[in-house]
């Protein structure tokens, strides 16, 4: 029993080794340019608190000369605009401790992110259905950007642009469906002084629930505007 835990010792110094040496052994076959994008990948990662792994990078052109062979890689942001999309980073290089060199590189930065995006072309006004959208994981370039995550929160609304297939959607690119549309016969409920009347109109233009639209009261040919009750329903207050 005496012999067992420097065995186990051993064991655990031996595996370690063999992980750091691993790593080593790794970080040496990559090329010049694998080595300057895994450098730059960990420095966004760990200046946007993300994992390496949600950072790609691509190199615009390869690093020149043999600088990029230096022991220790260090980057530095060389531009001010953030660190997604086309950046331009310093990156230099230590051997021994001493400079071996630097170069001014230029990257596409992406952040990957899981997204609903469309799967189809899709026109301006239609209605998102559920065989339209799908998730994926995407690179996006602006890490607030309010790309949708949940297919159900965008079903049933109505786009403002026509978008591409495989196009990130985001609550910017949508509206809710309108349900009232222009020459629609709607029920107006007149509140004033504490009465309320029912009479019919017809709309003039798309109505949205909760708000405001015109509609022409049929009786007096005259436009009021009152806010959208439901699809069939506009309440309208006159002032007292």
């Amino acid at each position: 029993m005496r012999n067992v835990f420097p065995a186990v010792l051993l064991l655990i110094v031996t595996v370690i080794g063999v992980d750091t040496a691993d790593a080593a052994e790794r970080q040496a076959k990559l090329t010049p340019e694998g080595r300057v994008g895994a450098a730059i990948q960990r420095y966004v990662a760990g200046y946007l608190g993300s994992k390496e792994e949600e950072i790609r990078v691509r190199l615009l052109r390869e690093p020149e000369g043999e600088w990029a062979a230096g022991e220790i890689l260090e980057v530095k942001e060389g531009s001010r605009g953030g660190l997604l999309g086309r950046v331009v980073f310093l990156v230099s290089a230590r051997t021994n401790g001493k400079p071996a060199g630097y170069q001014w590189i230029t990257a596409e930065v992406e952040m990957i992110r899981s997204a609903v995006v469309s799967v189809r072309s899709l026109r301006r006004s239609q209605v998102i259905a559920p065989g339209d959208l799908e998730v994926r994981s995407v690179g996006v370039v602006r890490a607030g950007e309010p790309y949708v995550v949940d297919p159900e929160v965008l079903i049933g609304k109505r786009l403002v642009r026509s978008i591409g297939p495989g196009v990130p959607i985001s609550l910017e690119m949508v509206e809710a469906t309108p349900l009232i549309h222009p020459g629609d016969r709607v029920t107006l409920l007149v509140e004033a002084a504490g009465l309320r009347i029912a009479t019919v109109g017809r709309a003039k233009e798309e109505g949205f629930v909760g708000r405001s639209m015109a509609i022409v009261n049929l009786d007096s040919q005259k436009t009021i505007y009152g806010e959208v009750v439901d699809a069939s329903t506009v309440r309208v207050i006159l002032p007292e």
